[in-house]
């Protein structure tokens, strides 16, 4: 994306404030022209003050009245830029926090295959690193560039009004400066960039080893692990020196022409107050009006190396924001009264990566109320049906139907309201065992959450926790048994009531004993729903209406349990293998 056209758009977020723009804008006007009158001040103050034809008690009255006057424009210039940066800042928060929640607003409404392909570390950073550096933008860029730059031409006209010859004299001086600035431009955002990236980098180090430090502990690859660690840091370490070399060297540059230029003025101005043509008054100010002369050039150097820093963080933020969902959502909304859940797949075909097919040319239907299994070895597309049904991916050929509607004409947020899912590795949020089980949903009251504990046997163990239902929660869920952490994710979809019951290898982390605890609440749940399972246990699944086997990616047999045993085929021989492992009871 082009500097300019991210900047238009930028810009745009910061429209609605235009009024508190404006009057930030006539602040700084008013600061500036504050700023630009206390060197005349004091010019004529020291041009009273040394003037030896006027008695020094006639004197004494008006340099009384500079002195006050000068103390006047200090307090309204601290008042001013006081006044400035509080309305400034406050807007700048309110912007950035309209980004934020556009950007992980986006980010909610992507389909999986977004996640699939970036790391959870970089999006942390898009929200998080990204956002904060836009701020920047709106609370030093846009202003100060402004304030620096009409400080720059009121100190220029100030020069030519005291010294037509001086102003000139400086004025050449700029052409010097903007090449500094220039070759400053081309290695500044380079710079900049450089280090974006790697600070995103080491965020997804850190944000998957941190996360998976358990592992790298049980398997003692802490070295290696650090090891890596050190090269992004050595990276990072390298690009960061970088932006520093850059802004080291032009700085003092700037420092360097400043002193030279000032040193001629003072040496101009003397000549011509030996001369009887200027008035030491006029030298003092021209001398400070040179010196503040470079002083709004180097802060612009500052202001735009801001900039180069908000542009690329702009650029990575813009690049969420511009990403295409292809999962459409449909208009058409389910009636919970009259939706019957079943479920038609049409000569499916599907494919994560083209070329790859994982599923082909697949048909079934699930009549209302059905229970149905799929088995199949790894990669067969068991998974994949469940995750088609959600709409988390969609296929590229053939046809999915739910009460013979195909459900790319739902609202995704209508569809997934009657589906009821439970994974194989449940995720449970920092808060406590209910928020965990309503999920924030206002219309699911806490009888709701306890009679869809009560029926699934969590109840039994949360009644002996310290804090019952209040009791905290650690990212993960960590402080509760793999066990626990199922029970409550059955919870969670009990509470919903959906009309679809999506069980992915549910039972997997739950012992026998469990397992058998909460079968007859297994089947409770699944009367007068459509229930889809995954699963390798014999338990789950012996007792499904159909058993539909697949094999990478193709229906070969599908019935009931004790008609796939007598046909001998694929199924029979995976059931003969999970006896002869254990895997299947």
């Amino acid at each position: 994306m082009k500097s300019k056209n991210l900047l238009v758009r930028l810009l745009i977020y910061a429209k609605p404030y235009w009024k508190a723009f404006i009057l930030i804008f006539t602040l700084m006007f008013t600061l500036t022209c504050v700023d630009l009158a206390k060197p005349l001040i004091m010019r004529t103050s020291i041009d009273l003050f040394v003037n030896v034809k006027m008695p020094a008690a006639e004197k004494f009255g008006p340099l009384i009245m500079y002195g006050i006057l000068y103390l006047g424009l200090l307090i309204a210039g601290f008042g001013l830029a006081v006044s400035q940066t509080l309305l400034l800042q406050q807007v700048g928060q309110k912007i950035i926090k309209k980004i934020r929640g556009d950007v992980y607003e986006k980010i909610m409404s992507l389909p999986s295959k977004y996640y699939d392909n970036n790391a959870v570390g970089a999006l942390v950073t898009r929200v998080a690193n990204d956002t904060e550096n836009l701020n920047q933008l709106y609370t030093n860029v846009i202003t100060n560039s402004l304030k620096h730059f009409l400080y720059l031409i009121g100190v220029m006209c100030m020069l030519f009004y005291l010294d037509a010859r001086v102003g000139l004299f400086v004025l050449c001086v700029v052409p010097i400066m903007l090449v500094f600035t220039f070759v400053f431009r081309y290695f500044s955002i380079r710079a900049y960039r450089e280090t974006r990236t790697y600070t995103t980098e080491m965020n997804i180090f850190l944000s998957e080893h941190i996360m998976g430090m358990k592992v790298v502990q049980i398997f003692n690859r802490q070295w290696p692990t650090f090891k890596k660690m050190k090269g992004i840091n050595t990276n990072l370490y390298k690009a960061g020196l970088k932006e520093l070399y850059t802004f080291s060297i032009f700085r003092p540059l700037l420092f360097v022409t400043s002193q030279i230029t000032v040193a001629i003025v003072l040496y101009m101005g003397a000549t011509e107050v030996l001369a009887g043509l200027l008035t030491v008054g006029s030298l003092i100010a021209l001398r400070s009006y040179a010196s503040d002369f470079f002083g709004p050039i180097e802060q612009l150097a500052d202001v735009y190396n801001t900039l180069q820093s908000a542009v690329a963080s702009g650029e990575k933020i813009f690049s969420i924001l511009d990403e295409e969902n292809d999962i459409v959502s449909g208009e058409k909304e389910i009636e919970k009264e009259i939706f019957q859940a079943k479920i038609e797949f049409k000569n499916v075909w599907f494919a994560y990566k083209e070329g790859e097919d994982i599923l082909k040319d697949v048909s079934f239907v699930i009549e209302p109320g059905q229970k149905v299994a799929f088995v199949g070895a790894t990669g067969a597309g068991k998974t994949t049906i469940l995750a088609l049904i959600g709409r988390y991916y969609d296929i590229y050929k053939g046809q999915i139907l739910i009460d013979g509607v195909d459900i790319r004409e739902y609202s995704i947020d209508s569809l997934r309201s009657q589906i009821g899912q439970v994974l194989q590795d449940v995720f449970l949020f920092t808060g406590d065992i209910k928020g965990n089980i309503h999920l924030g949903n206002e219309k699911i009251t806490m009888d709701t959450v306890q009679n869809a504990s009560k029926m699934v046997y969590a109840d039994d163990f949360i009644q002996e926790l310290g804090e019952k239902y209040d009791e905290p929660v650690v990212e993960g869920g960590a402080t509760l048994s793999t066990g626990q952490r199922q029970l409550i994710s059955f919870a969670r979809a009990v509470s919903y009531d959906p009309k679809i019951f999506i069980l992915d290898e549910a039972t997997s982390n739950i012992d026998t004993h469990t397992e058998a605890v909460i079968q007859k609440a297994l089947f409770k749940m699944m009367e007068g729903r459509t229930t889809i399972m995954v699963a390798h246990r014999l338990s789950t699944i012996q007792h499904s209406d159909n058993i539909i086997v697949l094999e990478k990616g193709e229906l070969k047999e599908m019935g009931t349990h004790s008609q796939l045993l007598e046909k001998g085929g694929i199924y029979f021989n995976l059931y003969e293998l999970s006896k002869k492992y254990q895997v299947m009871e």
